[in-house]
């Protein structure tokens, strides 16, 4: 089984998340649950020659020898797991392609590696977490998965893109001024005129996370007051809330 979350409660406790250590904790709950022993997540912004030279995942849990060696070897060029998960709605199970492999230098090396840590299957998959931007994410197990249904692996691409469209704005390592949806959310209300516990009640979220999630805009759009947010929202082009 590739865990038990239901998509109702994955969006309420992603809607709870206000940085990129809140989404981390929850994604860790969420891999933990479908029985990943290590995982991956990398966005594809500019095409596989860019994420080999740069190398930013989102999040990682490898073992550091083993993303040391997609970084130093520049594996992610050569990632049949991933050009096979880019071009599939449904996750593609490693165990499902190995055999079709060239046996290149490299690939031996990565799959040395996976030997040594117990790693016997993996899932890749792609999850666009807004339109048209690709999120690829690789999920590696101490089992195969020969009796993981489609049904199964569906799901779970469905959790994690959902999850992905609601937090993955978090996880930028550099946000920079970009708001993320919630913030959005929260900044329009502000801008009407509401306090803090009534954007909790209207959003479903704690009060503590709307004080993080206001002043997050503040810092984001350099104000100091609900006045000189709702200005500076304006002039960036933000939508506001009714």
């Amino acid at each position: 089984m590739l865990g038990t979350l239901s998509m109702s409660a994955l969006a309420a406790a992603a809607a709870e998340c206000a940085d990129r250590d809140s989404v981390i904790a929850l994604l860790g709950e969420l891999l933990a649950d479908c029985g990943a022993k290590y995982a991956m997540v990398y966005r594809f912004d500019r095409g596989l020659q860019s994420a080999a030279d740069e190398w930013t995942p989102l999040y990682v849990s490898f073992p550091a020898e083993i993303t040391d060696y997609y970084r130093k070897s520049r594996y992610v060029m050569d990632d049949n797991l991933a050009r096979a998960a880019f071009g599939s709605y449904a996750p593609v199970r490693l165990s499902d392609i190995v055999d079709g492999f060239e046996i290149s230098p490299a690939r031996q090396g990565l799959h040395a590696l996976f030997r040594q840590y117990g790693i016997e299957d993996m899932l890749g998959m792609h999850v666009c977490d807004r339109p048209g931007r690709l999120v690829y994410i690789a999920l590696a197990y101490d089992r195969l998965l020969g009796d993981v249904s489609e049904f199964e692996g569906r799901r779970l691409r469905a959790l994690l893109e959902m999850f992905m469209r609601q937090a993955g704005a978090l996880l930028d390592d550099e946000p920079g001024r970009a708001l993320s949806p919630k913030e959005q959310d929260v900044l329009g209300y502000l801008a009407a005129g509401a306090g803090n516990k009534e954007i909790a009640r209207e959003l479903g979220i704690s009060l503590s996370t709307v004080n993080t999630l206001v002043h997050r805009c503040y810092e984001k759009l350099g104000a100091h007051n609900r006045t000189e947010a709702a200005i500076a929202a304006a002039r960036a082009g933000f939508s506001m809330v009714a």
